[in-house]
Parts: structure tokens; sequence; C-alpha cells
């Protein structure tokens, strides 16, 4: 078997209307490489500066034919792509973590969530899309696509994110543009030939690939009727400013986090030590649901700190193998930007350092800060940094804990750790975010649910089991007469009933 960084992959460019296009006036080039090693180029991948014209084009046919279809022969359609996908998950679980240089088993654990949530998604598409009548009223409720929805993915876990949105979109009967993020390019074209053979009407399912001003073009684009945003929260106030005077057009946005986590004089330190590091340095620290603040209740700081410290030099960082817990950064400049970033760290200091790999590859060691300053302007404490950095906070009591949790602007994750309901009622009832978790981390939200974030972590529209929701529109059908109104010649004088 050749060695992995020995395959390189041909981009085959804008995959419409059922096909892969080379771009026909070439707009730029994806270079992938591994963040483990810089020097292994998994390929380049071409965009043209046609491609989200042509797309959306594609797009729109696809949408009214897909649309014209029983939601019955929709999800028997999409039952074929769970099958295809099975077979292509072990080639694409190698090919994320030679691209984002995860270990092997965390892209394992990735691709098969893809199932799991394709299962459920299918599996209460009826009951969610389904027509209602009513017994009492001469009346139907039915549900309509929106059209053409784009959506826009996000560099970390770059297949499952999307997909969630994909499958949604397809199954509320709508055709879609997907831009995955520039850091993804191969293992987007690899899912996109597992559709290729699905049987969707041409145009159904669409890919383009870029850089950013292509995701502008497609949020931009007339006839984009939805747009999906998983990413930075600048980037989503872009998006809202971008189409403040298209009110017809469906923004979904799932942002940034600053998660936190409250650990209480009775809680189990050791456990909540194991579910804390690993939540805040699984993936590198680059979920948007990785917890990067522990507020902890001052009685038990100092054994609190020991046992995170404890857990973190258990982490084994280097070179992705399935022995190893934690990779590389995405990017230089990713991991450029956390530097910078600890090296001016307003209101803390480093406590413990972990170990990295100083040679090739965009390691960033694990690390935790202690603060000794409540700074919340400063970019170290109110920034999301999207890192394997955790900053602990020492807390009076239960209440100065929860006024740290709250001092974020953003709202997308929270844990309690603690031995008590009564606590965990009151941080249910108080705590701004979308997720709660009571002795466990942050890190694998269930998708039987609902997901999104509160605050600047998003703008309202629950993703996770309930995007098939977001994706389509009610429509009440009314018929027969209506109510009677005085004041017209010859009409009945208006009942009761018709007066209520």
């Amino acid at each position: 078997m050749k060695p992995l960084r020995k395959i390189v992959i041909a981009g085959l460019g804008r995959y419409s209307a059922g096909a892969f296009h080379a771009p026909v006036s070439p707009l730029g080039t994806l270079e992938s490489r591994s963040p483990a090693d810089p020097d292994d180029v998994l390929g380049e991948f071409p965009y043209g500066a046609e491609d989200v014209t042509e797309a959306v084009a594609a797009a729109q046919e696809g949408a009214a034919r897909w649309a014209a279809t029983s939601l019955t022969t929709r999800i028997n359609t999409l039952r074929r792509l769970e099958k295809e996908l099975g077979a292509r998950l072990p080639e694409l679980a190698i090919r994320l973590s030679r691209e984002q240089g995860r270990p092997p088993w965390e892209c394992s654990r990735e691709c098969q969530g893809v199932l799991a949530r394709m299962s459920h998604t299918l599996g209460n598409a009826k009951t969610q899309l389904e027509d209602q009548g009513f017994s009492d009223l001469d009346a139907r409720l039915t549900h309509r696509p929106l059209g053409v929805v784009a959506v826009i993915g996000p560099a970390m876990l770059p297949i499952s994110t999307s997909h969630t949105h994909i499958i949604a979109a397809l199954a509320a009967g709508n055709a879609v543009v997907w831009k995955p993020s520039p850091l993804a390019p191969a293992s987007a074209q690899l899912y996109a030939e597992a559709i290729g053979p699905l049987g969707l009407p041409p145009g159904t399912f669409n890919l383009v690939q870029g850089d950013d001003s292509v995701g502008r073009a497609l949020v931009d684009h007339a006839e984009v009727d939805a747009v999906i945003f998983t990413g930075r929260h600048q980037t989503g106030v872009e998006m809202r400013r971008r189409l403040a005077d298209r009110l017809e057009k469906t923004l979904i946005l799932h942002l940034g986090a600053k998660n936190p986590a409250i650990v209480m004089e009775n809680a189990d330190l050791e456990r909540a030590a194991r579910e804390i590091i690993t939540s805040a340095f699984l993936s590198a620290g680059q979920r948007c649901t990785a917890l990067s603040r522990v507020i902890v209740h001052q009685a038990v700081l100092a054994r609190m700190l020991e046992q995170l410290m404890a857990m973190t030099k258990r982490l084994r960082v280097g070179v992705p193998s399935q022995s190893t817990f934690m990779g590389p950064m995405l990017s230089r400049a990713r991991r450029d930007a956390l530097l910078a970033v600890r090296a001016q760290p307003a209101g803390a200091s480093v406590i413990y350092t972990g170990d990295a790999p100083s040679g090739p590859g965009w390691f960033a060691p694990p690390t935790i800060h202690l603060v000794s300053s409540r700074m919340p302007d400063s970019p170290y404490q109110h920034d999301e940094h999207f890192g394997p950095d955790l900053a602990v906070y020492p807390a009076k009591d239960f209440g100065d804990a929860l006024d740290v949790a709250e001092a974020s602007p953003y709202g997308l994750c929270a844990s309690l750790f603690c031995a008590d309901r009564k606590r965990w009622d009151a941080f249910t009832a108080e705590m701004p975010a979308g997720t709660l978790f009571w002795n466990r981390g942050t890190t694998a939200p269930s998708g039987r649910l609902a997901f999104g974030g509160a605050k600047h972590s998003g703008n309202g529209v629950p993703g996770g089991a309930a995007a098939l929701a977001a994706l389509r529109r009610q429509v009440p059908l009314l018929w027969g007469s209506g109510p009677s109104f005085p004041g017209i010649v010859g009409a009945a004088e208006p009942s009761e009933e018709d007066e209520a």
C-alpha cells in the first residue's frame, strides 16, 4: 500500500447538474496541505469565476424537479445515499485525517456520526414534513421547500456539520449549493463523489470550492433563497449586514463560542478534570463546542488545578495516529494567531504548558492559564480563539461563578459540575446558552436534539435535529365559507361565533 503522502488527489472542479466541471475561467486554486506535515500536498483544487452562477442556475432547475417529488420518494432516495456514504466512510476518514491533522479515530467517529444524524433526520422527516389535516376545520397545513439553499461550511468537522444541513435541506425538498471550508477541499470533493451516483435530479446537490470571495458571491446571489453559515461571529455579522435589505432570504447562523464550565466545591474533581480537558483540547480546541473557560470555587481551586494539569500531562500530542489524542491546528495562520494572543494574556498567566512536537506541522501545546484579574474586554479573556487553551477563573461562590460564565458575549454551550440538583436547576434557569451539560463536557451534544446558540453564538434558528423545521415553509390552506361581516347589503348578520 502506498504511503498516504504519496497519493495526490486530482481537483475536479465544480460539481453541478450531476457532473464535475473544470473551471472555464479560472479564478483561483486551493492547495490542500496536511497541517501535520506541510510538505504533504494532497492536491490542488481549482475553482472558476463562473462556478457560483452555474451552480445556482443548476440548483434552480434541480429544485423545481425535486420539490415535485413526493416526500416518500425523497426519503427513499436519500436512504440510498446513506448506503453509499457508509461504503465510503473508511476512505473519507483517512482523507479527513490527512487533510486536517486529526487522529484517525477521531475522523472515523465524525464519519460514523454522519450516518447516525442522517438516520435520525430521515426517520423523523415524515413526522415533521407530512401535511396535517383537521377534523373541525376546513383547512390543511402543508409544507413547502424554500428553494435554493446555500450551505457554507466550517473548517472543523467540515463534513458532519455541513452534512446535517445538506440532508435536512434535501429532505425538505430544497436544492443545495455547498461551499465547504477552503481548508477541506479534498474531503469535500470525496463527499460530492459519493452523492453523484445517488440518483438525485441533476442540480439538486451542487458543490463550489473557493475562498471567502466565493462564499460572498453565493450569499449575494439573487436566486439563493436561504443561507446556512457555520463559522466565526464576525463573518456572520457581515452576512447579516449584506442581507439587511433581503428580508425574504432565510439566514441561519451558527457562530462562535467562549464556552464555560463551572466547578463547585462538592463536584467530583477527577471526573470534572477528565471531562473538561477532553472538551478543551479535543481537535486541538478548534471545535465550536470546545471549553475555553473554567470557573472554579475557590475552596477547591488548588486541587482542581492539580487535576487539570495532571490530566493535560497525560495527553498524547503529535502526528495523527490511533494512539494520538491531539494533532496540530488546521493552519499556520490559526496557530500563529493563537500564539500571538497567548503572548499578551492580559490579567492571566500561564501555569502549565503541555508537550507538542517542534518539527514540521502547525502544532500548539495545550496550555492552561490562571486568571488573576477579570478583564472582560481583553482579547485573551473576551475573544474566541479556537485553539488548545484553557483559562481558569477563581470564584467566591455559585453566584459569582455564574457572573463570570455569563460575562461572555457568546452563549453556545456551558457545563456545571456539582453534586446537588438545586444548583443544576438554577443553572438551567439562569445560564444563557443553547445547550447545557451537567457533570459532563461540552464536546458531544446529541444529534437527536436541537442545536444552536444564544447571544453572539447564533441568530436564534436551531440546527441539529431541528434543522428540518428551519428549512421549509408552513403554508396553511383554507376553504369553505368564511365568516360574515356587518354592513354588506343582503348579507346575513354575523353570528356570535363569527364575531368571536
